[in-house]
């Protein structure tokens, strides 16, 4: 198999890059103390074309593949974790409404999440704090009144829930497994979130619950057919975890490269600490990780972007890349030595950042069961 990149793929990691030193990167700093992402920066995402990499041209996107979308967000997470799963969450009801939507729906709602809006962000809404991955325990409602759906329940651990925009959300429509997804409105009447969770990492990116009061839903907004939630989601998901993966190998690329510069500065006993055999042998094993997890990742977008089933691939990419960020940016705050504990240097923050990837998505015991099921065909 042939990894190399083409030109086009080059110029968008590049002007990627590039875009993230110049916006980002001077943001760091304010966006770990206040703890909030800049509502222009937003839309700035928006013009650089980051919110629409795989989207038909005909809606506003780039029209390129889903490696070009990893590239897009390895290069964001590289400056910034909180940012790149912004973008990657806004991902999520655009999956969605490409896989399952009309083409009405898709008029309507894509160009304005591919474009980006100062305070407005794609939301995805499935979680509730009793389901877990079932949906026979998703309990928040829609029932059909006339034209509209009535929607009332509770929510939870949504990323972005609290910005205007776009959400796709599941709702129960009946019994059992009969749970469907539609298109809402957000901060409209009967929406409404509470305060944004405290979160270890990640700062900046904001993570709320719903409280859903007969908020309406226009009936023409449920996406597919009542009933099909359940696979909306998996098919949708499974995209959303190649986003995380790609966010996991950008922190993990970033602490690799703060490693190797504080191991070629720091000096003891007159030498650069890199030449000791035990801090080689931590960014050996890092540089190892690195790259295990780059072209596993390159490789499922290559078969992702050849419509083949990827179900077990994504699971098995988005839990080796998860565990991969971890490894690696805890040997990174070893390299730092005492000084890798002080918010002096970046992977402290990093160190936080990666912690995430292995609990959003399908925690890393569940992408464990659906690898196991896909090898045993249950």
């Amino acid at each position: 198999m042939d990894f190399a990149l083409t030109k086009e793929e080059e110029f968008l990691q590049k002007s990627t890059r590039e875009f993230a030193e110049r916006e980002i990167s001077p943001l760091e700093n304010q966006i770990e103390q206040e703890d909030k992402i800049p509502d222009d920066l937003i839309l700035k995402l928006g013009k650089q074309g980051l919110f629409g990499i795989p989207v038909e041209k005909k809606y506003g996107g780039m029209g390129g593949r889903y490696l070009d979308l990893v590239l897009g967000v390895e290069q964001v997470a590289y400056v910034s974790g909180a940012v790149a799963f912004m973008v990657a969450v806004n991902y999520l009801p655009v999956i969605a409404i490409e896989i399952a939507g009309n083409e009405e729906q898709k008029a309507k709602f894509l160009p304005a999440l591919v474009k980006g809006k100062e305070k407005s962000l794609g939301s995805f809404s499935f979680t509730e704090h009793s389901t877990g991955s079932d949906p026979r325990e998703i309990y928040a409602t829609a029932q059909l009144e006339g034209e509209h759906y009535v929607c009332n329940g509770h929510k939870g651990f949504t990323t972005g829930a609290s910005y205007d925009g776009t959400i796709v959300i599941f709702l129960r429509t009946g019994e059992g497994t009969d749970v469907s997804a539609f298109i809402g409105q957000k901060n409209t009447e009967g929406y409404s979130t509470p305060p944004a969770y405290p979160l270890i990492g990640l700062r900046g990116m904001t993570v709320t619950d719903i409280e859903l009061k007969n908020w309406r839903i226009p009936a023409a907004n449920l996406l597919g057919n009542r009933g099909d939630g359940f696979s909306i989601l998996l098919n949708t998901i499974a995209v959303g975890k190649v986003d995380v993966a790609g966010a996991m190998l950008g922190i993990a690329q970033r602490a690799l490269d703060e490693a190797m510069k504080y191991a070629t500065e720091k000096t003891m006993r007159g030498r650069p600490i890199g030449n000791y055999q035990m801090i080689q042998y931590l960014i050996a094993e890092m540089a190892i990780d690195v790259e295990a997890g780059r072209y596993l990742l390159y490789r499922t977008m290559s078969l992702m972007d050849q419509k083949k089933r990827t179900l077990g691939s994504c699971a098995v990419a988005k839990l080796f890349l998860a565990q991969m960020a971890d490894r690696v940016t805890q040997k990174a705050v070893q390299v730092h030595g005492g000084y890798g504990y002080t918010k002096d240097f970046k992977v402290e923050r990093l160190y936080r950042d990666a912690k995430f990837g292995g609990v959003v998505e399908g925690s890393n015991e569940i992408q464990r069961v659906i690898i196991a099921r896909e090898l045993l065909k249950l």
